[in-house]
């Protein structure tokens, strides 16, 4: 056990929140790449005025709630769906300790285990979101060159 088993644990905390954040804004800029292929495809036909500001301040449940209607990968949607369960553990009742549990090292080793397989995981879904949005830019471009080469 770290000589000091409080700030172990809220630096473990602080890595979970970080990663779930990351994750919240690749989940924002996926979906917003969507809209985005949506637009240069269908604009000529039907207005599509989805804008940014329109997922800016979604919570996460919600991002990935409209992720999962654009993804067709079930794994990664019901990963998300515990990561952000975990992530409403972390922001909510993660630093909710008596002052007991700070100094029992057994409850603060166990704690901070769980705050490490947190980041773990959340490590995983953000690393597949990554590549989740470089296929959607690679779309995007695919589909901005197949919209020029039709509108010289």
């Amino acid at each position: 056990m770290p000589e000091n088993p409080e700030k172990e644990y809220k630096k473990e905390l602080h890595k979970a929140l970080e990663k779930c954040q990351f994750i919240e804004e690749t989940l924002r800029m996926c979906i917003f790449s969507a809209v985005e292929i949506a637009k240069m495809q269908l604009s000529p036909y039907f207005p599509i005025k989805y804008k940014l500001q329109d997922v800016s301040k979604l919570p996460l449940g919600a991002l990935v709630s409209i992720f999962s209607k654009i993804n067709s990968d079930t794994t990664l949607h019901k990963s998300l769906k515990k990561i952000t369960q975990d992530r409403n553990d972390v922001a909510h009742r993660s630093l909710l300790f008596t002052l007991g549990e700070l100094w029992d090292e057994k409850h603060m080793t166990e704690a901070t285990t769980k705050m490490k397989e947190i980041v773990s995981r959340a490590t995983d879904v953000h690393n597949a979101l990554l590549d989740v949005r470089y296929a959607l830019l690679r779309s995007k471009s695919e589909v901005k060159r197949s919209t020029s080469k039709a509108n010289p």
